[in-house]
């Protein structure tokens, strides 16, 4: 379900470009010196964003540095090392353990009940020490396979049960920031929720999967168009949400972090709309002529 919240590169200078970088590889590396090479394929953009918006706002102390490592042998590359950056590793950790759960439980692959089975003995100690996140990741996780189980076509609960799950990982601690954090992980959480959803639209059609947007789908009929500019719409209010909680952060927009997250709220996650959407929409014909032009 993760993947969404990337950045819009074209809109970026160099060094809110390796800052990014940085926090990206910074949050690689925490991951293999915390949990090992396999917990590396957890890594995301999203929890990038998480690491990279807690160390915005609380300014901690940051050691940047620069290295290689096995997928990038030869040039070195930016890093960054911080509290919020072994945060955010634990959180990918978590997420990832219940999604390939998820997978085992819905599809029965066997890989990815592996998977978990490696990642489980992680989780106590992760638990220990966040017993708030864990606690609310695995109750909306819950209620979310409820409703999902259900045939639930309330969008506003289905979006709420994840962005309360986002939100929390967002408040890290719990502190006077707490409820703008929230608010603004819930917002993005929705976000996320439906834009997976309308990115999984054909294929869990296919495959009789459940889909949040299904329901809207059948409402709209041939009128592709009314059903693209709804989902646009419904986006669009759960990032108003995300945007304007997060316009509430005392994070400085001129610095390298305030850069890149102003430009994954407010263009990054929207220039990935748009490519799912022209993949989505675009004519079989042109998809295949495209791929052999590749």
């Amino acid at each position: 379900m993760f993947g969404y919240v990337t950045i819009y590169q074209k809109d970026l200078d160099k060094t809110a470009m390796d800052r990014y970088q940085a926090y990206y590889c910074g949050l690689c590396r925490a991951l293999g010196q915390k949990y090992g090479a396999l917990a590396q394929m957890t890594l995301s953009y999203d929890m990038t964003f998480v690491a990279m918006l807690l160390s915005a706002l609380y300014e901690p102390s940051t050691q940047f540095s620069e290295g290689r490592c096995v997928p990038h042998p030869v040039k070195t590359r930016p890093r960054a090392a911080n509290e919020f950056l072994d945060y955010a590793a634990d959180m990918s950790v978590v997420l990832a353990y219940y999604n390939y759960m998820d997978d085992w439980q819905d599809d029965h692959r066997r890989l990815s009940l592996n998977i978990a089975k490696k990642l489980e003995p992680s989780l106590e100690g992760i638990r220990q020490r966040w017993p708030r996140q864990c606690g609310v990741i695995r109750e909306q996780l819950d209620d979310l396979n409820r409703l999902e189980s259900s045939g639930c076509t309330d969008l506003d609960a289905l979006c709420n049960s994840f962005g309360t799950l986002l939100g929390a990982v967002f408040n890290c601690r719990d502190d006077f920031w707490a409820p703008v954090l929230e608010r603004t992980g819930r917002g993005l959480g929705g976000f996320i929720y439906l834009m997976d959803a309308y990115d999984d639209l054909k294929k869990d059609a296919r495959h009789g999967s459940f889909n949040a947007l299904a329901d809207t789908r059948r409402h709209y009929g041939q009128d592709e168009a009314g059903f693209e500019e709804c989902c646009h719409e419904l986006l669009t209010q759960q990032m108003g949400i995300c945007a304007q909680n997060f316009e509430l952060l005392p994070i400085l927009k001129d610095t390298p972090e305030g850069q890149v997250l102003h430009n994954t709220i407010y263009a990054g996650v929207w220039s990935k709309y748009s490519l799912v959407k022209a993949t989505r929409t675009a004519p079989k014909k042109r998809l295949r002529k495209g791929k052999q032009d590749e």
